[in-house]
């Protein structure tokens, strides 16, 4: 294979190229490819000359952006959780780099269709959805399903083409050009983070999907070391390591994601004090309201439904080549009997952003309102921390009552027909949930403020410091103040805040059963913190899931990659191959106009303590001040977090460069 897929949406054209040799020993696939193509589409636009720096000037939803879809050479193979696709595009709600991956089939049939990566540039004169095979790309009119929902989009075009067709879909989120809009891949199964389904909106892309047919192998080196019945070999040594994690093992030996799936998290996210809380002004939460919400709940909500109760029946799922079995597919019945929706989800983050946070603690209205993010197309994360923004903004101002700014005043009063229709906003009222992923997904009343995402919302009104998020790209579930490593990994995650490409360090010492690290401490946290960034960016690269490294280390994986490619790979170079991604994706990120400055959390968790297990928590800036220079040391950054020449040599990426890059 080692093809590109080029789509030009304005010229309705497209052709494929080979990958480069060198580009694919440099950035193997994935996330490495994806920041590549970004890269490069970004520089050939300077070259054009509409622009002098593009990469801080092309506007996110214009036809300048581009999109790029990556699979790795692991893609479809016996890898456990080989399925995984990656998107890269600049992201409109950050402004920076947009990077985004989920897992599903997608990825594996675009694979078979005879293409590694899919680079998409342009945009629609009308709108469109791609129908991809190994014989043609097909740019079929896309009229009729501007005002489906994501789901009923994928269903459409499964009945018109094949049930075996793969697709990727926008909803009203995507077409409305919410800033957090997501691509839905399968019922629920979201490249969620930073926007990219704006970007499809943007270029009038409404699907794209991937036609079975006449399916080309894919070809892996040492076929016989990736037998799963080869003791001896790689994929049967990860499945073994799979089957004894304490987060990864079989249901019948009480595996947290195979018995609970993801939402088998909270529980213990909750009982270590780090499940967000109100906007995050704190972590408590009473444990009668934790049971109603964990994976527990999930799993007995229907045995435990009362008559006359609406129920969430429940049953496993999983995505390719996966043992883990974390997914989750639901069916919400009314207290009658009849159904109301199914679907997938709600996951451990739905559940934490659209729940805990917002004190909402009703597991069948959480269900419900994942369902409808997955419609609209809406990452449940942003989703989530923007409504809590909103209701912790509307407490601030109405708790000065006097003495109002004007932007606190524009406030009230753009937020008065939304009270004049559902009531005050403010934590603890489910009956606000649904009304809001309706209103921000149709970008209707304060809907359309909210659909800008956290900090544009409050900075509108004056109060940006209640946006929790880095880089404007909202946290996830874990208050930063009890786990510095987490903190860390968010402040310094290239996308924003997110707890997966930066690095998942919060969960490790109660559900991977590694030891544990101080939540507090400082000496040593940057190592783990970079370490943890490499091992999640590697993952990304070679598309794994994160879920499998609670279970299967970084030579382990290597094991894998040596059998998929018949080259030999190690931790080290495994290691070296996520830091040139890591770092060009910084340099991106400063050739977009972000700085060192960018690298920090809200004002809030360096000002507002709390209480944690029986001791006060908060991060401390002067502290991770100094975290922050030993965290860009270790990769070979200076102190302002721009990587230095000796770096970019060492990890060959001097000549990818543009000319005002000063290096």
């Amino acid at each position: 294979m080692n093809k590109v897929l080029y789509v030009n949406l304005t010229e309705e054209s497209y052709h494929s190229e080979p990958i480069d040799p060198k580009t694919a020993e440099l950035f193997f696939g994935g996330r490495g490819f994806g920041i590549c193509f970004l890269f490069e589409h970004f520089k050939k636009v300077q070259q054009e000359g509409k622009y002098k720096n593009p990469f801080a000037e092309v506007n996110p939803l214009s036809a300048d952006n581009v999109i790029v879809i990556a699979t790795s050479p692991a893609t479809g193979t016996k890898m456990p959780t080989s399925g995984r696709v990656h998107m890269n595009y600049k992201s409109p709600l950050t402004g920076a780099l947009g990077s985004t991956n989920a897992g599903g089939r997608w990825a594996v049939e675009f694979k078979k269709s005879g293409y590694d990566l899919l680079v998409l540039t342009g945009k629609s004169p009308k709108p469109v959805y791609l129908v991809i095979s190994s014989a043609c790309v097909e740019f079929v009119e896309a009229e009729s399903f501007k005002d489906l929902n994501s789901i009923e989009t994928r269903t459409a075009i499964k009945e018109k083409l094949s049930k075996k067709a793969q697709v990727l879909t926008i909803g009203a989120g995507g077409k409305n050009l919410s800033y957090f809009a997501s691509v839905l891949s399968d019922r629920g199964k979201a490249l969620g983070r930073g926007g990219g389904g704006a970007v499809f909106g943007s270029k009038n892309l409404y699907a794209i999907a991937v036609l079975p047919g006449r399916e080309m192998a894919i070809e892996v080196a040492n076929e016989k070391n990736l037998q799963l019945k080869n003791k001896s070999g790689a994929s049967y040594q990860a499945r073994l390591k799979l089957n004894l994690g304490k987060f990864t093992k079989k249901e019948e030996h009480f595996g947290i994601l195979s018995s609970m799936g993801s939402l088998g998290i909270l529980g213990m996210v909750d009982n270590f004090g780090q499940l967000v809380h109100n906007n995050m002004r704190d972590t408590d939460h009473n444990p009668a309201d934790i049971r109603k919400i964990n994976g527990e709940a999930l799993r007995n909500h229907a045995k435990n439904a009362k008559p006359g109760e609406t129920r969430i029946e429940v049953k496993r799922g999983t995505c390719f080549n996966c043992p883990i079995t974390c997914k989750r597919e639901t069916r919400l019945i009314d207290g009658k009997g009849n159904l109301i929706e199914a679907g997938e989800g709600p996951e451990f983050e739905s559940t934490a952003l659209m729940g805990a946070n917002l004190s909402i603690y009703d597991l069948a209205i959480i269900t419900q309102a994942n369902y409808l993010a997955n419609h609209y197309g809406l990452d449940t994360i942003s989703l989530g921390a923007t409504i809590a923004a909103f209701f912790d903004l509307y407490d601030v101002v109405v708790e000065k009552a006097e003495n109002l700014q004007p932007l606190e005043k524009k406030f009230l009063e753009e937020v008065e027909d939304f009270i004049s229709e559902y009531g005050t906003p403010g934590f603890g009222k489910s009956e606000l949930l649904i009304p809001l992923v309706h209103l921000i997904g149709k970008a209707e009343g304060i809907g359309r403020r909210l659909a800008k995402g956290s900090y544009r919302f409050c900075e509108r009104y004056g109060h940006k410091e209640l946006s929790m998020s880095v880089k404007k790209l909202e946290l996830p579930a874990y208050d930063p103040r009890t786990s510095f490593s987490q903190a860390l990994c968010y402040e310094m995650n290239n996308r924003g805040g997110c707890h997966l490409e930066g690095g998942y360090t919060a969960p490790h010492a109660y559900c991977a059963g590694y030891a544990e690290w101080p939540a507090n401490r400082i000496e040593g946290t940057p190592l783990i913190a970079k370490n943890a960034t490499l091992k999640n960016t590697t993952l990304d690269v070679i598309g794994a899931c994160a879920y499998g490294s609670f279970s299967i280390n970084l030579d382990e994986y290597a094991a894998l990659i040596s059998a998929v490619t018949g080259l030999e790979y190690n931790s080290g170079t495994l290691k070296k191959l996520a830091s040139r991604v890591v770092t060009l994706e910084k340099v991106f990120n400063i050739l977009c106009g972000l700085t060192q400055d960018d690298d920090w959390l809200p004002d809030r968790f360096y000002s507002e303590t709390i209480q944690v297990k029986g001791f006060t928590a908060m991060c401390r800036r002067e502290e991770f001040q100094k975290m922050h220079h030993e965290y860009y040391d270790s990769l070979g950054w200076d102190r302002t977090g721009k990587p230095t020449e000796e770096a970019l040599k060492e990890l060959d990426l001097l000549e990818i460069l543009p000319n005002q890059f000063n290096r």
